[in-house]
């Protein structure tokens, strides 16, 4: 099974110029905004007519791995609270995915909740939503009580806590939400589409061969790339790749000190992540010889280490050390790494020689920016 760090999940999405911010996630407390939105049969639904019931709003898609893991899970939610005054809405906010597509996934997949479809992701990005699956839950007064995931892990048995059924049976006891808000780990709401026809080489080519993105991390417009040198293949045999479990994330930090470490996290279910791949490979190349160690953390889950993550590596034929991480909950990793990122991958981080971090980027890679950030870092 996949996890991510985040999304992870996004997935993903991109471009190369300067990065848009989504907005900031409602404040825990704070009203919830109000939306009207068209079910999958035009009928309108409007926040507001569900005063007096509490109401888990779920930005959800048809093509996200992590978002498919939980059908069952929302629809027993969806069971199992009805009759305690909740109301389950799901909100697909992708762009590309048509309102017959919805249908259908919705229909095969028994989805007997409303889902709703957020044309031109106003609703998401209202409520700074960026990764899928995503929930905010709302109560009877139109306060926002709980934001983040679902649970730990989209992997049945390795769930350790049940994130939304805790905050829920909180909140209808009358109750605090004790953990009011979590890390949801998926693929970003505004999700690329991999091109149906493209072969898997086409699809794991680099950014310049690839369409314009379009997601929360994506600026409107995308600069001319500039030429970058060809890497050369990796020595033959396996690629390096091991397991990492975020107590020994600081133990990877300092065996790299007297270097500038550059690190990416990633996962083969993640379609920028992919995309943006072959920068790395081309920057390593590059930089290696005056003192850049590069260096992989995957998100795919540990049991896919010799199978999909080394099958990855090998085609992409990558010379630097890749880990994949080992946690039942993504969320340890993030918070080692940085309490501020919202989980959502790609996601890069730059460490200067003494193991202090200059520069970190939430979403694909903006090329230029990372390599001004790499050359002021070896000075």
């Amino acid at each position: 099974m996949k996890r991510i760090v985040f999304g992870l999940c996004v997935v993903i999405c991109l471009s190369l110029g300067a990065m848009a911010q989504p907005a900031a996630p409602r404040s825990i407390g704070g009203p919830a905004a109000d939306f009207t939105l068209n079910d999958l049969a035009g009928r309108p639904h409007a926040l507001k007519d569900h005063r007096g019931r509490t109401v888990v709003a779920v930005f959800l898609s048809t093509e996200c791995p992590f978002s498919n893991a939980y059908h069952e899970r929302l629809r027993a939610i969806a069971a199992d609270y009805a009759g305690r005054g909740v109301d389950v809405l799901g909100i697909n906010a992708h762009p590309d995915e048509s309102l017959e597509q919805i249908r259908e996934h919705a229909k095969r997949n028994r989805l007997t909740f409303p889902i709703l479809k957020d044309e031109g992701s106003r609703v998401a990005d209202s409520y700074g939503a960026t990764r899928t699956p995503e929930v905010f839950v709302i109560d009877a007064a139109g306060a926002l009580r709980y934001h983040g995931r679902i649970d730990n892990s989209k992997d049945l048995a390795r769930i350790q806590r049940n994130d939304l059924r805790e905050a829920l049976d909180e909140l209808l006891a009358g109750k605090a939400v004790s953990v009011a808000e979590t890390k949801s780990f998926g693929c970003p709401v505004k999700m690329v589409r991999k091109p149906a026809a493209a072969t898997a080489e086409e699809r794991t080519a680099s950014l310049d061969r690839l369409p314009g993105f379009v997601n929360a991390f994506a600026p409107q417009t995308r600069k001319a790339p500039a030429k970058r040198p060809v890497a050369k293949a990796a020595p033959a045999g396996a690629p390096r790749v091991a397991l990492l479990k975020p107590a020994d994330f600081e133990k990877l930090k300092n065996e790299a000190k007297g270097k500038v470490l550059v690190i990416n996290f990633w996962a083969t279910w993640c379609s920028p992540c992919v995309a943006e791949f072959p920068e790395f490979i081309a920057i390593d190349e590059k930089y290696r010889a005056r003192g850049v160690e590069m260096v992989g953390i995957s998100a795919d889950d540990s049991t896919e280490l010799k199978t999909s993550v080394t099958a990855f590596l090998r085609k992409q034929k990558a010379a630097f050390r890749n880990f994949v991480q080992d946690t039942d909950d993504p969320q340890q990793m993030v918070d080692v790494v940085d309490k501020e990122w919202p989980g959502v991958l790609p996601a890069t981080f730059i460490y200067d020689k003494q193991g202090v971090r200059v520069y970190k980027r939430y979403g694909i890679i903006d090329r230029e920016e990372l390599l001004a950030a790499i050359e002021k870092a070896l000075k």
